[in-house]
């Protein structure tokens, strides 16, 4: 399959942090111990840092931010009710100008976003990836995987879900739509719309569901593409 196709109609909206500036921390042991480093830690709530070690960044104007890694960063501000935590080296999670936002980052090299709007949540389980949920209401971007992203944007109540490695998935561009992909290296898009679905169960595969009104498209097996209308 050519697989330009799986670019059509897909945009990663996830924003990748460029304020981390990486040190390295220790000690020498003498004799035959080993080197010790501290560990890299920031916590912060209600626009305090209460603890700091290492090279991990955070600032927070509501309830916690949390970062765990060497070259995290962790930001809950902008509203209220805003919670980040961050697991991982060089990985990366925001909250911005909504209230009731959730972001969770497990794994290396990740960046995840939830904002412009009220009770978005983005959730990363992998490396390399990137999930952004917002700039509407209640949406949800949720990836399990290495270097995949998962976007729902630009509307409310749009989910977008990735469950493998280097696939996309995006829900956009108006409400309650969903895409979601299970397999590698795979795109779903649903948007353009309301009630659009897009499913890919598969490797190497693509789904499109872009009516004004709704439809459902889905794509079964490798290789495979479907679209709608």
């Amino acid at each position: 399959m050519d697989m330009r196709v799986r670019r059509r109609g897909l945009k990663r909206t996830a924003v990748r942090a460029v304020l981390i500036a990486v040190a390295t921390a220790g000690s020498a042991a003498l004799g035959c111990q080993a080197a010790w480093a501290a560990p890299d830690i920031c916590i912060a709530a209600n626009g305090a840092v209460v603890a700091q070690m290492g090279t991990a960044e955070c600032t927070a104007t509501g309830p916690v931010a949390i970062a765990r890694g060497a070259g995290s960063f962790a930001s809950a501000v902008g509203g209220d009710r805003n919670k980040v935590k961050v697991h991982g080296e060089n990985s990366s999670g925001f909250t911005l100008a909504g209230s009731r936002n959730t972001v969770t980052v497990t794994g290396d090299n990740n960046v995840g976003f939830a904002g412009r709007g009220d009770n978005n949540t983005a959730t990363v389980d992998g490396d390399n990836s990137e999930a952004a949920a917002g700039i509407g209401n209640d949406n949800t971007a949720t990836v399990d995987g290495d270097g995949s992203s998962a976007t729902a944007t630009f509307g409310s109540r749009n989910t977008a879900t990735v469950d493998g490695d280097g696939s996309l998935a995006q829900a956009a561009q108006g409400d309650r739509n969903t895409a979601t992909v299970d397999g590698d290296l795979s795109d779903a898009f649903a948007g353009t719309g309301n009630n659009n679905t897009a499913t890919v169960n598969g490797n190497l595969s693509a789904a499109f569901a872009e009516a004004p009104q709704g439809c459902t498209a889905q794509a079964v097996g490798g290789g495979q593409i479907a679209s709608c209308p």
